[in-house]
């Protein structure tokens, strides 16, 4: 793995107007008020987020199936007809599911099963899940019913909080902005962290393919 080259030095000016001077404002007081420097360090920041591609894709992938076998678990595999479970939803989020349900139903017709909700949902839905609303329906016997290898000292509020730092990391790279100086090892870790609580063998899987590491070390002098 290796940073892309930065622009030509004559070609600096033409880019930076192109990606809007502002944007590249951001990295400037990091690059000593450097824009060559700048552009690395942005240049940079591509690749971490490129590199966290792996660690986030499956650590929201992984915490969406683990809270759906508890769905499972407590209300069926029909859990999202439950009339009680979507009385308990939001408006925003008891909308999102109907219109999930709506648009799988047509996609899918008789094939239709409840892995096709589980991939339609936002991450933001299956953190929903995890407020105290839910408490008494999924989380009475803890998280690590979902998530067995959380410590016991790990609460649903604990498990809330990781899920919401991992959602809004994974909403930066998403959109495009800064991240090389927002402790990218730390998240990294959030990320292995929720894998791992539902799955260790996953999780160490995840750990050993990750580019995160790599790309950390590649920050420009």
């Amino acid at each position: 793995m290796q940073l892309i080259n930065s622009p030509p030095v004559e070609k600096l000016n033409t880019i930076e107007l192109a990606m809007q001077k502002e944007r590249l404002l951001r990295y400037m007081p990091a690059a000593g008020s450097s824009k060559s420097d700048a552009f690395k360090l942005y240049s940079w920041n591509c690749a971490l987020g490129e590199a966290f591609y792996i660690s986030l894709h499956f650590s929201e992938i992984v915490c969406r199936n683990a809270i759906n076998r508890r769905l499972i678990q407590r209300l069926g595999d029909r859990w999202f007809e439950n009339p009680t479970f979507k009385s308990i939803l939001a408006e925003r989020f008891k909308n999102e599911l109907d219109g999930a349900i709506r648009d799988e139903t047509a996609r899918h017709g008789a094939g239709f099963t409840v892995h096709h909700i589980v991939s339609a949902m936002t991450f933001a839905f299956w953190q929903h899940l995890l407020t105290k609303r839910f408490e008494r329906q999924l989380w009475s016997g803890g998280i690590q019913k979902a998530f067995p290898h959380a410590p016991n000292s790990v609460t649903r509020e604990n498990l809330y909080l990781l899920v919401e730092s991992v959602r809004r990391w994974r909403n930066r790279i998403a959109h495009h902005q800064a991240v090389f100086d927002k402790g990218p090892m730390k998240k990294h870790q959030e990320a292995l962290r929720l894998i791992m609580w539902a799955c260790l063998d996953t999780g160490d899987w995840i750990a050993s393919v990750s580019k995160v590491p790599v790309a950390i070390s590649l920050r420009p002098a």
